[in-house]
């Protein structure tokens, strides 16, 4: 398995088949639309990057970044006390279901603190659903601490209304 950082379109297929896979399906399921994922796959590689994790050719895992500032969803307490141009967010953390559990949440993560640009951005951000205990434990392993909480309204998966996730905000200053 190898990581490559890139904004290439040409991932772009594979990475939003990850993101159906990750939202449409277990614990989190929820009405996933494949061509309001494709626009926002799109975005997110014009404006920030992806970290792929690659085996035999296939995307097995991904973390999606681009700046704060263009998360909609940022509470005002982090707008009041962080300068959110000077912080990058990790708007998605997907690892493939047949992959999980074999440490390539850790390597992505790892990754990531390799490869961000630090003359850039001085602090990083992630939410996570209060209820997916394994990404928190992740995230607080490699130095994340929450710091502030949302509802997040999702539309069921078989579109008959809606439910509200909890969400956490994490935060970790960059060395």
């Amino acid at each position: 398995m190898k990581i490559i950082q890139t904004q290439d379109s040409i991932y772009q297929s594979a990475i939003v088949a990850l993101y159906i896979e990750a939202f449409g399906n277990g614990a989190s399921r929820q009405l996933v639309v494949p061509d309001e994922v494709d626009a926002y796959i799109k975005m997110i590689l014009e404006k920030g990057y992806a970290l792929l994790a690659i085996d035999k050719k296939q995307v097995i895992g991904a973390t999606l970044c681009f700046p704060l500032a263009l998360d909609n969803l940022v509470p005002s307490q982090i707008r009041q006390n962080f300068s959110i141009e000077k912080c990058v967010y990790v708007a998605e953390m997907m690892v493939g279901a047949l992959t999980r559990g074999q440490g390539i949440g850790n390597k992505l993560m790892a990754a990531f603190f390799e490869t961000i640009d630090k003359s850039r951005y001085s602090e990083a951000f992630i939410r996570v659903w209060d209820q997916n205990i394994p990404a928190l434990n992740l995230y607080r392993k490699v130095g994340f601490e929450p710091v502030a909480t949302i509802e997040h309204t999702k539309k069921k998966a078989d579109g008959t209304g809606t439910f509200t996730m909890n969400k956490i905000y994490l935060h970790k200053k960059l060395d």
